[in-house]
C-alpha cells in the first residue's frame, strides 16, 4: 500500500477528528434519553455523515498506508481490509440514522421512541469502538516508527 507518510499535522488533525466522533457519540446519547427539539435533531441528523466522512478519508488516505509500510506482516493488510468495510457500513448507517433523524424532526417518522432511541445507542457504541479501535493503530504506529521497528515486528 503506498502513500504519503501520516505527519504530525496528520496526527494532530485525527485525533481532533475523533474527540469531533466522540463528542458526537455524547449528543447521541443525550438524543436517545431526549430527542430534545426538532432544530436539534436536524443538526445530528446533518452532522454525521460529513464528520465520519472526513475521519474515514484521513484515516484511509493517510493512517492505513502509513500502518501497512510498517507492520512487517500480511496480517496488517487484512486488519486495513476489515476496518474499510467496517467504514462502507458506518457510512450506510450514519445516513440511515440520518434520515431518520430529518423523519423524527419532521414529525414523520414510523418508528417508536424505543427503536429510534436504541437505533441511537448503537450507533455510538459503534463510533466509540471505531476511535478506540483506530487509537490502538495510531499508538502502535507511532511507537514502532519511535522505536525504528515494524508495528508486529
Amino acid at each position: 500500500m503506498n502513500g504519503p507518510t501520516l505527519a504530525a499535522a496528520d496526527i494532530g488533525r485525527l485525533e481532533t477528528l475523533h474527540g469531533n466522533l466522540l463528542d458526537l457519540c455524547l449528543r447521541l446519547e443525550e438524543a436517545a434519553g431526549d430527542p430534545g427539539s426538532a432544530e436539534e435533531l436536524r443538526g445530528l441528523a446533518e452532522a454525521v455523515p460529513p464528520l465520519l466522512k472526513a475521519v474515514h478519508d484521513l484515516e484511509e488516505h493517510l493512517l492505513f498506508p502509513d500502518f501497512d509500510r510498517h507492520a512487517g506482516s500480511c496480517f496488517a493488510a487484512m486488519t486495513i481490509e476489515r476496518l474499510k468495510a467496517e467504514h462502507r457500513c458506518d457510512r450506510l448507517a450514519a445516513e440511515e440514522l440520518s434520515l431518520t433523524l430529518k423523519a423524527v424532526a419532521d414529525g414523520r417518522c414510523g418508528l417508536s421512541p424505543e427503536t429510534v432511541s436504541r437505533m441511537l445507542g448503537g450507533f455510538q457504541e459503534s463510533l466509540r469502538r471505531h476511535v478506540f479501535s483506530e487509537k490502538m493503530i495510531l499508538e502502535s504506529l507511532l511507537a514502532a516508527k519511535a522505536e525504528a521497528r515494524e508495528v508486529f515486528g
